[in-house]
């Protein structure tokens, strides 16, 4: 099996990306070096393929560096609030850290329109080109914080076609992949691959 490297410091994103890739053929392993997950910048770009793009250039200098041969995965996603103009968008983890969802729940006290989108980029380095799959999940802002499961905005997002009202964050593993859109993105790329035969 080719190792295929996940930078990500999630046990549950590194997972989900071995049930979508193992298949492939795929030993999907944790970016780590000397067993740590490496600082990456995030850059300061507008969209999330152009931030996946950034971190795959950074895991390659990694991996050169190293003398290390492997395939690598990142993955991107963020939080677009309509009446927000998409913001958070690129910046939602620093943003989450910066005032947190209580924050976020502030800022739209007084919109009646609380739709928002996750969206999710996923980006493979494989044979020396980079392979890209995107994913979508609609929903609503939540009026308070609601449920402990999942992780970042989950208690907050209540995704499209899921019983009115409910969270991520009140939501077990197979309810939300069901709307994931970080699925929805590396099945994308599987499927890309697939086609490919990689």
């Amino acid at each position: 099996m080719e190792r295929l490297l996940f930078l990500t410091g999630n046990a549950g994103k590194l997972a989900e990306a071995s049930h979508f890739f193992a298949p492939l053929g795929y030993q999907v392993e944790q970016f780590l070096i000397d067993g740590k997950v490496p600082e990456i910048i995030e850059p300061q770009a507008d969209g999330l393929r152009a931030v996946a793009t950034a971190k795959i250039q950074q895991a390659r200098n990694l991996l050169e560096t190293e003398g290390i041969n492997a395939a690598i995965l990142v993955e991107d996603a963020g939080l677009f609030i309509d009446t927000l103009n998409g913001f958070p968008g690129v910046y939602s983890a620093s943003v989450l850290q910066q005032i947190g969802l209580s924050g976020i729940l502030q800022l739209l006290a007084q919109k009646d329109n609380r739709g928002a989108e996750f969206r999710a980029c996923a980006a493979i380095f494989v044979n020396g080109e980079i392979h890209f799959g995107e994913g979508i999940c609609r929903g609503l802002i939540s009026l308070d914080e609601q449920g402990e499961n999942g992780f970042g905005y989950d208690p907050i997002f209540c995704p499209e076609g899921g019983s009115k009202g409910t969270t991520f964050g009140q939501m077990n593993r197979a309810e939300k992949e069901q709307f994931s859109h970080r699925a929805k993105a590396l099945e994308s790329v599987k499927i890309e691959l697939d086609a490919l035969g990689r």
